[in-house]
C-alpha cells in the first residue's frame, strides 16, 4: 500500500507541475494512430469491455455467488468490495482532479480522464483473481498459465484505453498505483483472522446448488455481454485538422511560416534533425510524386511489422517498406515516411529516408497544404546508449541527402522555388547521438 501511494502521488505531482510526463502523454497519444488498423480496433474494443463497469459487475457478481455457494462468505464480500470501492474511488478522483480527456478519441466518453476507471477496476479484479490463483492448489502449469492470462488482460485493458484514445498514459500509471493499494487492502480484508460481524454470518435463503447455478449463469452472461458491447460500440471517424493559416508563394520563398519549429524531436523532446525540405501539395500530390520518383511509403510500426524489420536487420536483408521510428514535430508524429534502398547495398541497414509532417499552413489561392520534412541516409546499425535500443546510424552529410531528394522530385515534375533559412550552419548531434552537419537551409518544392 505504501509503494502504491508513493507511486500515485508521484504521478499526480508530475501532472500538477506539468513535468515531462505531460509531454510524454501528448506525444504517446498522438503516436497511437500510427498503429491503428480495422482488425486491431475490433480487438481493442473487446479488451476495453473486459474492464468496463457492465462486464466487471457481472463478473464480480458471478464470482461472489459461486463463493457463497461454497460457504466462502469473506471471498464473496471481497469481490463486491473490489467492484464498489474502485468505482467510488475512480468517481471521486475524477470529480476532484477533473483532468480533461483527449479530444480525438475513437469512442465517445464524457467524464474526466484521471484516473482510468477501466484500468483501476480491471487491475484490482483481475489482480485479485491472479493472487488467489497463485495461492491455490492448482497444478503449477495451469497456475502459471492462468496468472499469465490474467496479467495480459490487465495490460490489454490499459493498452486498449490508449489505443482508443480515451486516456492519457499518466491516467493508466495513476490507476495502476491505486490498484496496488486496492489489492493490498482487499487481501488484508480477505485474510483478516478475526470474525467480521454481518459478513462471516451472512446467508442467502437458497440452496448452495441454486446459488452456484446462478453464479455460473451470470459468468456466462458476462462473456456474452463482452462480445455484445464490443460489437455495438460506435467508432468515431477522426478527420485530419483543417488548414488555419494561409500564405502566398513569395512569403514561403522568403522564410518558414512563423511559429513553426525548426527541428524534429524524439519522444521525450530531444532534438533530432532540422527541417530540410518544405513541400507544397495535397496528400495525393505528395504520394504521387514520391512514388514516381521511386520512393516507397514505410509501413505502419505494428508489432508484427517491427519484428519482421528487426529480423531483416539482424540478417542484413532488404526491407524496402520497413517501419520507421516515430519522430515528432509540434508534438505530432510524422504523417508519412518515405524510404529508398541504397543501390550499392539494398538492405534494411542502408536506406535513404525522409519523414514528412503536414502543417496547418496552406498556399493561396487553392489552399494547397504546406508540409515540412527531415532527411537522413541510414548507413548502418548501432546500439543507442541513450535509448538502450538498436537504431540506425545516419550519414552526417544531411545536405547531400536533401539535394538527392530535391533533384529526384524535380525530375518527376516538382518545381523548386528556392531555399529558406532554418538555422545557422552547424555541426551537431541528434538525440540518438549521431553527428550531422548542414548549411541550415531547407529546399522549397511545389508538387506537380
Amino acid at each position: 500500500m505504501v509503494v502504491g501511494l508513493w507511486f500515485f502521488l508521484g504521478v499526480l505531482q508530475d501532472l500538477v507541475a506539468k513535468d515531462p510526463l505531460v509531454i510524454l502523454d501528448i506525444r504517446l497519444h498522438n503516436a497511437v494512430p500510427l498503429f491503428r488498423t480495422a482488425g486491431m480496433t475490433r480487438f481493442m474494443l473487446v479488451l476495453t469491455e473486459l474492464g468496463g463497469a457492465a462486464v466487471l459487475s457481472l463478473l464480480c457478481l458471478g464470482i461472489a455467488l459461486r463463493a457463497l455457494a461454497r460457504g466462502r462468505l469473506r471471498l464473496a464480500a471481497t469481490f463486491m468490495l473490489a467492484l464498489g470501492g474502485t468505482g467510488l474511488i475512480s468517481l471521486s478522483l475524477k470529480t476532484l482532479i477533473g483532468n480533461a480527456r483527449p479530444i480525438d478519441a475513437l469512442i465517445s466518453m464524457q467524464d474526466a480522464s484521471f484516473p482510468s476507471g477501466h484500468m483501476l477496476s480491471g487491475a484490482v479484479v483481475y489482480g485479485l483473481l491472479a493472487a488467489l490463483l497463485l495461492g491455490s492448489r492448482v497444478r503449477h502449469g495451469l497456475r502459471a498459465l492462468g496468472v499469465t492470462v490474467l496479467l495480459l488482460v490487465i495490460v490489454g485493458i490499459g493498452l486498449s484505453r490508449l489505443y482508443l484514445g480515451v486516456h492519457w498514459p499518466s491516467d493508466l500509471l495513476g490507476s495502476l498505483a491505486l490498484a496496488l493499494i486496492g489489492i493490498a487492502a482487499l487481501l488484508f480484508f480477505l485474510y483478516y483472522p478475526q470474525p467480521i460481524r454481518g459478513i462471516d454470518t451472512f446467508k442467502l435463503p437458497l440452496s448452495p446448488r441454486v446459488i452456484c447455478m446462478a453464479g455460473n449463469t451470470v459468468l456466462v452472461v458476462a462473456l456474452g455481454a463482452t462480445a455484445m458491447l464490443a460489437s455495438q460500440a460506435k467508432v468515431i471517424l477522426i478527420e485530419p485538422p483543417l488548414a488555419s493559416h494561409s500564405l502566398d508563394i513569395q512569403a514561403l520563398r522568403a522564410a518558414l511560416p512563423p511559429g513553426l519549429p525548426r527541428w524534429s524531436e524524439d519522444l521525450i523532446g530531444g532534438r533530432m534533425e532540422p527541417i530540410s525540405l518544405v513541400l507544397v501539395g495535397s496528400e495525393d500530390d505528395i504520394l504521387g510524386a514520391f512514388t514516381r520518383a521511386g520512393w516507397a511509403l514505410a509501413d505502419p510500426p505494428t508489432p508484427v511489422r517491427v519484428l519482421q524489420e528487426g529480423i531483416a536487420a539482424l540478417r542484413n536483408l532488404p526491407d524496402p517498406t520497413g517501419p520507421a521510428t516515430p519522430a515528432f514535430f509540434m508534438d505530432r508524429p510524422q504523417s508519412f515516411t518515405f524510404e529508398k534502398s541504397d543501390l550499392g547495398s539494398p538492405t534494411i541497414r542502408r536506406r535513404h529516408h525522409t519523414r514528412l509532417w503536414q502543417t496547418l499552413h496552406c498556399l493561396v489561392p487553392n489552399c494547397r497544404r504546406v508540409w515540412v520534412a527531415t532527411v537522413s541516409f541510414d548507413v548502418g546499425m548501432r546500439f543507442s546508449e541513450r535509448l538502450y535500443l538498436p537504431t540506425h546510424r545516419i550519414d552526417p552529410a544531411l545536405d547531400a541527402e536533401r539535394a538527392l531528394i530535391a533533384a529526384e522530385l524535380v525530375q518527376v515534375g516538382a518545381t523548386q522555388e528556392g531555399t529558406v533559412t532554418v538555422s545557422p550552419p552547424l555541426h551537431g548531434k541528434n538525440a540518438a547521438g549521431d553527428p550531422f552537419w548542414t548549411d541550415g537551409r531547407a529546399v522549397v518544392l511545389v508538387m506537380p
